[in-house]
């Protein structure tokens, strides 16, 4: 039996019908700790002091305010002749599932019946012949043309927008086209069709013996294509770098004609178009087969914990291994609000006699060494031969040391490792009990981390009564690093989308007031697109929506996201 170099359900089952509508992933998973809920949600209501009569369950999906298809009888005929009948889909499910994506915002819209636009169809073409005829239809007759891979966007990339004179919006799904075409071994590149999914393009190389080395957290539910178009980060970006650093080639089918990119180890050809086209987000085409860089699978794959005592120590651990040019493929340091938070999470449900006596000792040892009450917790992760890895984690364990850094054993990061793409799966449930959970993140240089952090979390928990504000080192680099923030607070069931866009406002205005990036990992969408405008200027906007006017004439390509409109 294969035996996956990472963590994952490969055999999930992807058939629209079986992902839920209005939540995260499929029918097929659930939160590991389900059963525990009761305990987890009388512990949030304590912590938020949110009252226990709190219950808001989604709308059964028969609820939700489906407007009729705008496509004629003519337009839906031509279509179905295009692709086959079987691969055109305008029922009430297909269309409701692919007129949003995952965000808190999305799904918030969902399950209160909130959502307004919806497409008006979904294509899912099996060729390249297929996806150039629909883009040349779609753009003759002015039909919108949303990309969708696996429908994970976190910041609006999915919205149903338009531009001036727009009335028909059509969802491009890719996920039918998601074959491998090509695994070169002696260049270590493979060359996939780009709707294919997460665990099934690992798997493939895994059979080889190689890695991608990209695990975004929606690794499970994403797709090759949506993590070129957001360009996304991996939990092992350290390593393997971000998605845009693995591309090679990549060809994109435009409704003006194709552009392909060389396949190149490097070059200095002009304007690089594979970085234009990593962060596209659907705005010029769609990316229909793309050339990445793989890796043989490492010998050993090591991750452990760490305890510091508070948030800066462990910033500056992180700073100084990253400008040590020692080798990692993890650093990620929880503050001490999310390290007790989700430590206390952990320990529900232990109640045996051997549960509680593990976790006295550990109260102990933590108390000697002054860390019982606050903590940061740093999960580092190490992949490579056994032999260097060792001589890494000596070196490792020294700079560590420097800055009060307490080794906590390998439990906290094989618990990580084991529930990171599950994780999402608690929102589905305590939503339903008057909880909103929200996440934003930014990029910044390491002297602004922590000004950011700390104003983040002094405004929302002022502004946010209820409210419990985490954060997160999530990526990081030689001069800054990735800041991942969490907020769980009590949900306005009345006013759900002012509250929501009254948080997004709050954070996205600190994260700009401080020189941060408006997004480092999740794409810019709609969410973001304000405060992308204002990062980079009139002029580069402007020059932005020229390019985008030479390739998509008509602006049919998911308009109104990111520069456009």
């Amino acid at each position: 039996m294969l035996k996956l170099y990472y963590e994952f359900n490969s055999e999930l089952d992807y058939s629209r019908d079986k992902l839920r509508w209005n939540g995260w992933g499929s029918y097929q998973e659930d939160f590991y700790a389900s059963h525990l809920m009761p305990e987890i949600i009388h512990f949030l209501r304590e912590e938020m002091d949110v009252g226990k009569d709190v219950y808001t369950p989604s709308v059964p999906l028969p609820a939700i305010s489906l407007p009729k298809s705008k496509l004629s009888p003519r337009e839906i005929s031509t279509l179905e002749s295009i692709l086959d009948e079987d691969l055109l889909q305008t029922s009430d499910r297909q269309r409701i599932l692919h007129s949003a994506g995952r965000s808190y915002y999305d799904t918030i819209r969902l399950n209160f019946n909130l959502l307004k636009s919806f497409v008006d169809a979904v294509a899912y073409p099996v060729s390249e012949k297929q996806i150039t005829k629909v883009l040349e239809y779609c753009n003759k007759n002015n039909i919108v043309v949303i990309p969708f891979g696996g429908g994970s966007s976190v910041v609006g990339g999915l919205e149903v927008t338009k531009a001036a004179g727009q009335s028909k919006v059509l969802s491009l799904d890719l996920t039918r086209y998601s074959k491998l075409i090509d695994l070169n071994t002696n260049n270590r590149t493979a060359t996939f069709q780009a709707g294919i999914y997460g665990p099934h393009l690992e798997k493939i190389l895994n059979k080889e013996g190689y890695t991608l080395g990209h695990f975004p957290q929606s690794f499970v539910y994403s797709t090759l294509g949506g993590w070129i178009a957001a360009r996304s980060a991996g939990q092992q970006s350290n390593r393997y770098g971000k998605i845009e650093d693995l591309l090679v080639s990549a060809k994109l089918i435009t409704p003006s004609g194709i552009i392909q990119t060389g396949n190149y180890p490097s070059s200095s050809s002009g304007p690089d178009w594979n970085r234009i086209i990593s962060g596209s987000e659907g705005l010029l085409g769609i990316i229909s087969e793309v050339t990445i860089r793989i890796h043989e699978i490492p010998e050993k794959r090591y991750y452990t914990g760490f305890l510091f005592p508070n948030f800066h120590a462990g910033k500056e651990c992180i700073r100084e291994i990253k400008q040590s040019g020692i080798s990692t493929s993890m650093l990620r340091l929880s503050d001490e609000e999310e390290a007790r938070l989700f430590g206390t999470l952990g320990t529900l449900g232990s109640k045996g006699i051997l549960s509680r006596i593990k976790h006295s000792i550990q109260d102990f040892v933590l108390n000697v060494y002054g860390l019982r009450d606050k903590k940061a917790v740093l999960i580092l992760g190490l992949e490579g031969e056994q032999s260097d890895l060792e001589h890494r984690l000596i070196k490792l364990r020294g700079i560590i040391s420097n800055h009060k850094g307490f080794h906590a054993g390998t439990s906290i990061g094989k618990n990580w490792i084991k529930n990171r793409f599950n994780m999402p799966f608690l929102r589905n449930h305590i939503m339903e009990y008057g909880f909103g959970v929200d996440t934003m993140e930014t990029s910044a240089p390491y002297d602004k981390l922590e000004q950011i952090r700390d104003e983040f979390h002094t405004k929302v928990r002022s502004q946010f009564k209820k409210a419990k504000s985490l954060c997160h080192i999530s990526h990081s680099y030689e001069n800054g690093a990735s800041l991942y923030f969490t907020v769980i607070f009590a949900l306005d069931a009345k006013k759900p989308i002012e509250q929501w866009f009254r948080l997004k406002k709050l954070a996205s205005d600190i994260f700009f007031k401080h020189g941060a990036a408006a997004s480092h990992h999740h794409g810019i969408g709609t969410d973001h697109k304000e405060w992308y405008a204002k990062e980079f200027g009139k002029l580069s906007i402007t020059a932005l929506q020229a390019m985008k006017s030479i390739v998509d004439k008509k602006s049919i390509m998911n308009p109104k996201k990111v520069f456009h409109g």
